[in-house]
C-alpha cells in the first residue's frame, strides 16, 4: 500500500468521525439499532498548499488509480495518527492564489491502522 502523496496538510483541513449506527423508533417507542461497521471510519476533508505541478501529481494519483487504499499520517491530532484512506471524490483546486499557488483540497474515507 503506497503512502498518499501530501505537500503540506493546512490547519483548516478537517477529519471527522462517522457514527457508523442507524436508529429507529418502533410506534411503542422501542429503539433499534443498526452498526454498520465493525471499526470506526472517519471522514477527511484535506486542504494543502501546492503549485500546479504538484496538483497535477495529485491528480495523477487518483486517475491511475481511483479506488486504491493509501496510508495518511494525520497531523492534525498528537501524536500522529496514521490511516488507510480511499479517494470519495478526485482532488480539486479549491482557490487560485496566483503566482502559480493553488489552493488543492481532496476528499477522503478511511479507517485508523
Amino acid at each position: 500500500m503506497a503512502a498518499l502523496t501530501t505537500y503540506g496538510i493546512l490547519l483548516d483541513s478537517t477529519r471527522s468521525r462517522e457514527s457508523g449506527i442507524d436508529d429507529d423508533f418502533s410506534q411503542g417507542g422501542a429503539q433499534h439499532s443498526r452498526i454498520f461497521h465493525s471499526q470506526a471510519y472517519f471522514q477527511f476533508q484535506i486542504r494543502e498548499y501546492v503549485t500546479l505541478a504538484q496538483f497535477t501529481t495529485m491528480e495523477n494519483e487518483y486517475n491511475s488509480t481511483p479506488r486504491a487504499t493509501f496510508t495518511l499520517t494525520y497531523y492534525a491530532v498528537s501524536p500522529a495518527v496514521t490511516y488507510n484512506v480511499k479517494y470519495t471524490t478526485a482532488p480539486n483546486i479549491s482557490e487560485n492564489l496566483g503566482g502559480d499557488k493553488y489552493i488543492a483540497t481532496r476528499t477522503l474515507r478511511g479507517t485508523k491502522v
